[in-house]
């Protein structure tokens, strides 16, 4: 789809009828639909090759010149004389959209380039490192294009990435690594309320089960989006509260971010924060618009996760200065994080008292497992700090945290469950420092 953007301003009511007189200022096209995950996926440092249809009108060639300006392969769109290009025009003044207006014929037959389309696929598969399914509900994505391309990409170990069409059965989508509707597709399929996370969890446990994926999420706007992946495995993920202008496009910028981190072997857990990060960025944009990595990270780095992360010392002194509510202590690695690393945290949360969580640095993790962890201890550092319930997080070189614990003296040490009844190496430490041990559910990780 192509988006059209009459950026103008509103001064005066029509004497013609009770409505606002637009004087337009500036017109703006970009990449709309599926070809708005196509300008994320490139915005987020990766090649990027599409597959699907254009007209040969106006809009099918502003498209093809967008594309090509942008370095964006064209070999895999047909570009057929009898499909009109949609086009979505926006009109908005500097705060808000006013109206919206789409150019789009009745729909078109597919079926007539199935073949065509299944062939540029097949052709494209064993090249790439991850496949978004960005299915807008207008025919492209045939049942069978789908479940030949998830089989042939199971076969090759590349994973499959899908925002599914509004009102399809999931099990059209069966097979896929990911899937992410959001809270009123998920409703409208389920014939829940979605009104609390125990709907929501049993609308997941179904729609799960429909696609066989292996995880799905579920953005719930202000509220966040949940990660499932079974009964016992799952996270909701909060949404910082941030100024909206317009929420056009965030779900494109969710499954863009989830396939591009996915094709790089990241975790699902980081690759949903992450993506519910730049969410979050992109509705405080009028329009859509695409979130390169440098935005994501230097809200990451700027927007005051760094005063959570602190040194030893600064922690030393800060605890010295305030004894008022109780201090509570882990540790370990955090490296490979997944969605049970984050639930064992979410459940220290409900201890009375400050978490301070204490993370292995590089260096200490490249000397005891001969090899560099997965994420760097900066990026490990501030994924942790983005939890709301973690108070500082500090990075220590030793092997164990046993001088962390002497210095900070923790009132409360958490430890996983599988550790009860297996000496720790912090043991000596926690006994000086005077401090219980509770031990929190093992999740799977």
């Amino acid at each position: 789809m192509l988006d059209q953007y009459l950026w103008g301003k509103v001064e005066r009511i029509s004497p013609e009828a009770p409505i606002p007189v637009f004087r337009m200022e500036k017109e703006e096209f970009r990449l709309g639909g599926a070809a708005n995950v196509i300008a994320n996926v490139k915005a987020l440092d990766c090649q990027v090759y599409p597959v699907g249809v254009i007209g040969k009108g106006i809009a099918g060639q502003k498209i093809e010149t967008i594309f090509t300006e942008a370095g964006i392969s064209l070999d895999g769109i047909i570009v057929s004389s009898s499909f009109r290009t949609i086009v979505k025009q926006r009109i908005l003044t500097t705060k808000q959209q006013i109206l919206r207006v789409d150019y789009e014929s009745a729909q078109p037959d597919f079926a007539q380039f199935e073949e065509q389309l299944l062939k540029l696929v097949m052709a494209l598969i064993p090249q790439m490192d991850g496949i978004i399914l960005s299915d807008y509900a207008k025919g492209v994505l045939s049942p069978r294009l789908i479940e030949i391309t998830v089989e042939e990409a199971r076969k090759l170990g590349i994973p499959v990435v899908c925002d599914p069409g509004k009102g399809f059965d999931f099990t059209k989508y069966t097979g896929v690594t990911a899937i992410k509707p959001n809270r009123s597709e998920a409703a409208q399929l389920t014939n829940l309320d979605l009104k609390d996370n125990s709907s929501v969890l049993k609308a997941a446990a179904i729609l799960l089960k429909q696609c066989q994926a292996d995880f799905l999420t579920i953005s719930l706007d202000k509220d966040g989006i949940l990660l499932y992946s079974g009964e016992t495995d799952y996270q909701f993920i909060a949404t910082e509260a941030r100024e909206v202008f317009d929420v056009t496009g965030a779900g494109d910028v969710v499954i863009s971010v989830i396939g591009v981190l996915l094709a790089q072997k990241v975790p699902p857990s980081i690759a949903v924060h992450m993506a519910n990060v730049a969410a979050g960025l992109e509705i405080s944009h009028l329009g859509v618009v695409s979130i390169p990595w440098n935005e994501i990270l230097n809200h990451l780095t700027n927007d005051g996760l760094n005063r959570k992360i602190v040194t030893l010392e600064q922690a030393h002194k800060e605890v010295g200065n305030n004894r008022e509510s109780p201090m509570v202590f882990t540790n370990g690695y955090f490296d490979n994080i997944s969605a049970g690393h984050l639930r064992f945290l979410m459940e220290i949360g409900k201890i009375n008292g400050r978490l301070i969580v204490a993370i292995n640095s590089d260096v200490s993790i490249l000397q005891q497992k001969g090899s560099a962890p997965l994420l760097k201890e900066q990026d490990r550092a501030r994924l942790l700090a983005s939890l709301e319930n973690v108070h500082r997080v500090v990075i220590f070189d030793d092997p164990d945290a046993s001088n962390v614990i002497k210095m900070l003296s923790p009132d409360i040490v958490v430890k996983g469950e599988h550790f009860r009844n297996r000496p720790l190496p912090e043991q000596d430490a926690i006994e000086a420092a005077g401090a219980r041990i509770e031990y929190i559910q093992h999740f799977s990780w």
